[in-house]
């Protein structure tokens, strides 16, 4: 397995040496890239120059890069633009492929072997999965011209379970596509044990966050109801080989010092993947 935090947590600010710096200062030598501009934008020239010496001159390593949701995040919710790879809209949907195969374009110069991407569904009618459908074929010819696996992310609602994103692979029929499971969206609105059972032959990603089962608050593990101590104990009896990827909150506060600290926090966590000897109740009370 391959062990990483997102950048998610530092959405609000642009990616920087200082940033990478950080990780890297504070124990984590392993992230998932959030492409999402203005934070990460790799198909800017100035940004992908960044993250390729970044890889080449340090210790940090990319493992995964989580395609993008908007195209441009800005601060104002209601005037950010959605990216919808599933709309019925024709000029929407093209575009949203266009920005995707960019990225994913760009994460193949960067050598990233995984990519994650939100299906954009909302209704899960007939025309929206023959939209997404046909957008899929053309974004994952894209992928594996760049020798990139494709994860496909289970959602905050009923209408993108683990079994309608099964379905979309078996449609698209290639080993290309895989699934990205994120066991805080399962806790809401499905059970994450028995997802995990339903996706693990087609696991290339996990996204780890904890909640109550009610809202999307990526806690750390423990924080809210998920028993993660079932969850390490899945992937090492399962021999999972894909990436595992802490998602925490994406509006950290707090200056340098709380940083600091919630990436020491971080990478305690990510650590006991790594030790087969621990738990994270071991790290939580040492013994």
């Amino acid at each position: 397995m391959k062990f990483s935090i997102s950048t998610l947590p530092f959405i609000d600010k642009k990616v920087d040496p200082l940033l990478f710096g950080l990780l890297l200062q504070n124990g984590i030598e392993s992230v998932e890239l959030f492409a999402q501009r203005p934070h990460c934008d790799i198909t800017d020239p100035d940004c992908f120059g960044l993250v390729e010496r970044t890889e080449r001159e340090t210790n940090l390593r990319i493992n995964s890069v989580h395609l993008p949701i908007y195209f441009n995040r800005v601060p104002e919710v209601t005037e950010r633009k959605k990216i919808n790879i599933s709309s019925s809209d024709n000029n929407i949907r093209s575009n949203s492929v266009r920005e995707i195969v960019r990225h994913i374009e760009a994460a193949g110069r960067l050598n990233i072997p995984v990519a994650v991407l939100h299906t954009g569904i909302e209704k899960n009618d007939e025309n929206e999965i023959n939209s997404l459908l046909e957008s899929l074929f053309i974004i994952n010819e894209a992928a594996v011209k760049n020798g990139i696996l494709l994860a496909l992310e289970n959602h905050t609602t009923e209408s993108v379970s683990v079994n309608i994103l099964i379905s979309l692979i078996q449609k698209v029929d290639t080993e290309n596509i895989g699934i990205c499971l994120d066991v805080g969206h399962s806790n809401i609105f499905s059970n994450y044990m028995s997802d995990l059972s339903e996706a693990r032959r087609y696991l290339f990603s996990l996204h780890l966050h904890d909640n109550n089962g009610e809202e999307d608050e990526h806690l750390f593990p423990y924080e809210g109801n998920i028993d993660f101590d079932y969850i390490i104990g899945f992937l090492r009896t399962s021999k999972f080989q894909g990436v595992v990827t802490l998602e925490l909150n994406g509006e950290h506060p707090g200056n340098d010092e709380d940083i600091k600290e919630f990436l020491k926090k971080a990478a305690a966590f990510i650590r006991g993947f790594a030790n087969p000897r621990l738990t994270y109740s071991n790290i939580l009370e040492p013994t």
